[in-house]
């Protein structure tokens, strides 16, 4: 990957973090397929978490990400893994019997319901925060 010369040291540390979320996005893939609430829920909070981190990392390199073409293509790929893993997670939710949605939200109506709305208010487009 070919770093401008601003500063690099910030640019390879807004990279890391960004590898990082990616992890994240398919470590939620497999908590999806696996249908784990629980773990869905503790990885949407690390993805919160990570994000802040692109954004002050982001905030420490002076010039647009986006004209390096392996940075674009890695945040490209990121609102991908994000907007499938969204629509998986609907799926999740739609594809369950209605036994097994009363059954399961019944338990944990709040938090299932914080769930749904992360999920819902993360389609993301082309004017993400990393724009």
């Amino acid at each position: 990957m070919s770093v401008p010369s601003d500063n690099p040291t910030s640019f390879n540390i807004f990279i890391d973090i960004l590898e990082v979320y990616e992890n994240l996005l398919h470590t939620e893939t497999q908590a999806i397929a696996a249908k784990n609430l629980d773990e869905i829920e503790s990885i949407l909070a690390q993805k919160e978490e990570s994000m802040k981190s692109v954004l002050a990392a982001k905030s420490e390199i002076e010039f647009d990400p986006l004209t390096n073409i392996n940075t674009k293509d890695l945040i490209t790929r990121l609102i991908e893994l994000q907007k499938r893993n969204a629509e998986s997670f609907k799926r999740l939710i739609d594809t369950q019997s209605e036994k097994e949605k009363k059954s399961e939200f019944e338990k944990k109506p709040l938090k299932n319901l914080r769930i749904i709305k992360a999920y819902s208010n993360s389609m993301f487009n082309s004017s993400t925060r990393l724009n």
